[in-house]
Parts: C-alpha cells; sequence; structure tokens
C-alpha cells in the first residue's frame, strides 16, 4: 500500500511560544535579533520596550503592532519615492 505524503504547505510547524511579557532574551529570539542589537534599539528609542527598575520588558502586542506599523510606514515611503513612469512614445520608423 503506497504511503500518503502531505504537501509542505500542509505540515504543521510548531513555533516556540513566546509569553505575552518578553525578557530582552526572549524579544531578541523573536526579533531574529542578537541581544545587543535590541538593547541598541531599546537605547535610540527604535523598538518599544518598559523599565521595571534596571530590567527591560517587552510586551508581544506592542511589539506585533509596533512591526505592523513599522513595516506600513516603510511601503508607504517605497510609494512617495516611486518615480513616476515615463510616458511611451511611439517609435518613429525612417525607412530609406
Amino acid at each position: 500500500m503506497a504511503r500518503k505524503t502531505v504537501p509542505p504547505a500542509q505540515v504543521k510547524r510548531e513555533s516556540p511560544h513566546y509569553p505575552e511579557v518578553m525578557t530582552i532574551e526572549q524579544a531578541a529570539e523573536y526579533l531574529h535579533l542578537h541581544k545587543q542589537v535590541v538593547y541598541r534599539h531599546v537605547k535610540k528609542g527604535n523598538i518599544p520596550a518598559s523599565r521595571i527598575g534596571s530590567t527591560i520588558r517587552f510586551k508581544k502586542s506592542v511589539i506585533d503592532a509596533w512591526l505592523e506599523d513599522s513595516a506600513l510606514r516603510s511601503l508607504h515611503r517605497a510609494e512617495e519615492r516611486k518615480p513616476e513612469a515615463p510616458r511611451a512614445e511611439k517609435e518613429k520608423f525612417v525607412w530609406e
């Protein structure tokens, strides 16, 4: 009897569970960045974070909303920079 294979798109992959409130290590893993890069972005105010005493915490829903907003702003900037398409002129053929 032939074995039934499941197409790759239908295979369920286990993704790591991230808590609603994440540490710097969890946020770095979630964003696929090095921990020091996340620290740098927090210091510059690029990534939304909360300080509790000397610790930094990240709320997953806030990070998700920030990523979505950032992607949309990027898209709008790209559309604004897009040059207007030149109008195609009819080619003139000269027969000699």
